[in-house]
């Protein structure tokens, strides 16, 4: 099956995307692949790429169109299982902080496992500045790892560790 890429850079040559509409408009019962190879040389080769990608076929002597080649190309390239906390996400930052406890579970784990070793003491000054890598509210989020129980916090606030399992 071919990739959604493929697909698309087959069809964004001009000559190659009017072939592909000349099989469409044919109608189910295709387009006789003479008439589509009267361009010469390279009517053939955009024919060749156009099946190469999975967008025509040869059936009964005519060229055909593949519609279900679209669909089947999003299906088999779409994410498994996308993770819900990667939804909240954009360009490595929290956008959104959910209210739903184990969607806001999952972001204090993903904060916390990205940019907090276990065993390494951290100032204050040292989490709130790589929480700001990824959240707009350093102070919010250190007391929310805190009080999940994702970070642990010497009482006078002096250091951070990551939490024993």
């Amino acid at each position: 099956m071919p990739h959604p890429a493929q697909i698309v850079s087959s069809l964004a040559d001009p000559d190659r995307l009017a072939l592909y509409a000349r099989v469409v408009a044919a109608g189910a019962g295709g387009a006789a692949p003479e008439d589509l190879r009267a361009g010469g040389s390279a009517a053939v080769r955009h024919l060749r790429r156009l099946a190469d990608a999975g967008l025509v076929r040869e059936e009964g002597g005519r060229v055909v169109c593949v519609p279900g080649v679209f669909a089947a190309a999003l299906e088999e390239n779409a994410p498994a299982g996308r993770d819900p906390v990667d939804a909240l996400f954009h360009q490595g930052r929290l956008t959104a902080l959910p209210v739903r406890r184990e969607l806001r579970r999952g972001v204090f784990a993903r904060i916390a496992g990205r940019l907090f070793a276990p065993g390494v003491v951290y100032t204050e000054k040292q989490v709130n500045t790589a929480i700001r890598t990824c959240f707009d509210d350093p102070s919010s989020m250190r007391r929310y790892l805190v009080e999940e129980g994702y970070l642990t916090r010497e009482a006078d606030g002096s250091a951070y560790r990551v939490a024993a399992d």
